[in-house]
């Protein structure tokens, strides 16, 4: 039977009061719309809407609530800052918890450099007073308006300055959650009655079971407090913004360093990487495609082509410099700033690299990007939609064959007239983590709001994953979210399997939204995929995968099909 949707309201009232619960169709369609990072593109509406949008303001709210909707056989879903679409649901009568009211930053402590946060803190607030303590905190590559709560409970979590600041998924303490049955459960040194300093004993050590390497996107209930590793910084208190909008920058201190090295072939970049990561002199190490860079640099598509074709790109722009660093230094006194100089230069000189001059307002918009992640919106503006693909987390050993697989990947609708983004062989972003570990994601930029730009940007999404999972030459893939897990999971330990019997356990009903998780049934395409998937990536299926791809941008676009001409 249908729900009463006046009665489910004032029950989700009566916990939070009536101006925190809403049934209204001009509020609950903009939970139901998601145009931004941490999805490919999807129509401007899903079909189902919400049946109401609730926003707690305590962890015992938000247990009320999911007790309210298990009674109800209600499914629900929990939002912190919407930087992405994984929020959204693709099944009907949910219950989207809008977490915009648990926004406190509770703790700040400086002597054991962590911090106690709520699911609305965004990473660009953190950081800015943790600044001020001496103190800087992991950004995603989604930015700094993104929930660091979200993305180290509950969703991959890799930025940029990952060589100092870790991996979210790694810089969880203490946590609070609410399992899917409405119970408050506390994890780490919490579960101990203690403080959060520790996200293993002697409280209950759950990390690995509710979050994996993905995370469960609110497949496994709600996560409302964690406590959060932050590390030190040697900049100053307060940014100093430098240029106006968009090209502002940020000024560079007198212990910062901002280098540019580039090498001739990928193998040498390579065999430079395992040296800058062991010597751990490093606050940021990225590298980007040049004509990303040149995106960066520039204040507009108009600019940048015009400075392109007049070859007036800074060094690092241009499409000659492919294999090459952004390194950032920052020394805590001028002894240490003098030995991550002498140290980068030196390892540079000796894997056969060089040094990229760049002009003080370039170097500027750099270490801005560097230092606060503030590069999203740059990268895909250069043709106004795309996806991404190759989200590789292995050995720096493996960087040679992810950057020519994403040539591969993306040879054919960068030909003129087809629909990438044509200034550059590929689109591969590069940084470690933990001074360790390679990660690698390739940019696939496509022609904005067209079907054809669209279905371009689904098949080289779904080609990647045949090329990753047919070929571990190309290591860990990354994106294994959702309904993935279902199809590829068999080649990674079957990990859904595992996954479900989780979800089962804490979830019996199956409440807790799986859009983006596991669900307790295996989906029916999961035992006829291995025979699809040879199919559909053969030469002979190559047209019907093609017409999939558009099939995905049509509904996307709600556009009729252009009509073939004879």
């Amino acid at each position: 039977m249908p729900h009463d949707r006046n009665e489910v309201l004032q029950a989700l009232q009566s916990i939070v009061g009536e101006a925190n619960a809403t049934n209204d169709p001009s509020v609950i369609c903009s939970y139901a719309w998601n145009a931004g990072v941490g999805s490919m593109p999807g129509p401007k509406f899903l079909k189902n809407w919400p049946i109401a949008v609730v926003m707690p303001g305590t962890t015992e709210d938000v247990a009320a609530i999911i007790k309210c909707c298990v009674a109800r056989g209600l499914s629900f879903r929990p939002l912190s800052s919407g930087n992405g679409g994984t929020y959204l649901s693709a099944s009907a009568d949910v219950v989207v918890l809008d977490l915009c009211r648990m926004n406190r930053l509770v703790k700040l402590d400086r002597a054991n450099q962590m911090a106690v946060i709520e699911p609305y803190v965004t990473a660009g607030r953190l950081q800015a007073e943790a600044m001020k303590a001496g103190l800087t905190c992991h950004i995603v590559g989604a930015g700094p308006s993104h929930s660091p709560l979200a993305s180290a409970t509950s969703f991959l979590g890799i930025g940029i300055t990952g060589a100092s600041t870790g991996a979210n998924a790694r810089n969880i303490l203490g946590i609070e959650w609410v399992t899917p049955t409405g119970d408050i459960v506390r994890i780490g040194a919490l579960g101990g009655d203690d403080d959060w300093f520790s996200e293993e004993g002697p409280g209950p050590g759950l990390r690995g079971m509710i979050r994996g390497l993905i995370g469960a996107n609110g497949g496994l209930g709600v996560f409302t407090r964690i406590g959060y590793k932050l590390y030190p910084w040697a900049g100053p208190p307060r940014i100093a913004i430098t240029g106006t909008s968009p090209m502002k920058g940020m000024a560079l201190e007198p212990n910062m360093r901002l280098f540019l090295p580039v090498w001739d072939t990928v193998e040498q970049m390579r065999d430079a990487s395992f040296r800058l990561n062991r010597a751990g002199v490093a606050f940021a190490l990225l590298r980007m495609p040049p004509n990303h860079i040149g995106w960066t640099l520039t204040a507009s598509n108009g600019e940048y082509a015009r400075r392109r074709e007049a070859g007036l790109l800074p060094e690092c722009a241009r499409p000659e410099h492919r294999f090459g660093w952004q390194v950032l230094t920052i020394g805590h006194s001028p002894g240490e700033t003098a030995y991550q100089e002498k140290t980068v230069r030196h390892i540079v000189s000796d894997t056969g690299g060089r040094m990229l001059p760049i002009a003080q307002n370039d170097a500027e918009m750099l270490v801005r990007t560097l230092v606060t992640s503030l590069y999203v919106s740059r990268v895909f503006r250069g043709a106004g939609s795309g996806g991404t693909s190759f989200g590789v987390m292995d050995s720096f050993n493996l960087l040679p064959d992810v950057i020519r697989a994403s040539e591969q990947l993306m040879v054919e609708e960068k030909k003129p007239g087809r629909n990438f983004a044509a200034d550059g062989d590929e689109g591969c972003w590069v940084w470690p983590t933990e001074s360790r570990q390679l990660w690698t994601e390739n940019i696939l930029a496509s022609q904005a709001g067209t079907v054809r730009g669209i279905a371009a940007g689904w098949k080289g999404f779904l080609r990647h994953l045949n090329m990753v999972d047919h070929n571990p030459r190309l290591g860990l893939m990354g994106f294994m979210a959702g309904p993935l897990i279902e199809l590829f999971g068999p080649r990674y330990g079957d990990v859904a399997t595992w996954m479900r019997r989780i979800k089962r356990r804490l979830d019996p009903p199956g409440l807790a939204d799986s859009t983006v998780h596991v669900g307790i049934k295996e989906l029916p395409i999961a035992k006829w995929w291995p025979t699809l998937q040879k199919i559909a990536f053969s030469t002979a299926g190559a047209p019907a995968l093609h017409l999939l791809c558009l099939l995905l941008g049509v509904a996307s676009r709600k556009e009729k099909l252009p009509k073939r001409k004879s």
